[in-house]
């Protein structure tokens, strides 16, 4: 009988110093952007003082913004609001609700 090894845990969110799920990639995606606009203003010609301090508030501010949301709203929170804000606020009705209830008709057949 051939045994196959068991990977426990494999389904579980990624976390890495306190961030959790979404807020992991929100960090890591706004890190890789900071560095990548740091480089584009050194190219373009901004002192090298000017561009490390860019990189220094970007990463700073993404960071902070991520792990606040983390605290705020925990694992899953990011997704809530995202499903919180396309819920409807209410249901509007413009038809009647006789045409909602399809009615059918039957004919009397007169006897010949």
């Amino acid at each position: 009988m051939k045994s196959y090894p068991i990977h426990r845990g494999v389904d579980n969110e990624i976390e890495f110093r306190g961030l959790r799920g979404l807020h992991f990639y929100y960090a890591a995606g706004g890190l890789i952007a900071s560095v990548f606009v740091t480089l584009f203003s050194y190219i373009l010609g901004l002192p090298i003082l000017v561009a490390l301090f860019v990189l220094a508030v970007g990463s700073g501010g993404t960071l902070a913004w991520c792990y606040t949301q983390n605290n705020r709203h925990g694992r899953w929170g990011a997704v809530k609001q995202q499903v919180q804000r396309l819920r409807p606020q209410y249901v509007c009705q413009h038809q009647s609700f006789n045409r909602l209830i399809p009615v059918r008709t039957t004919v009397a057949r007169t006897p010949r």
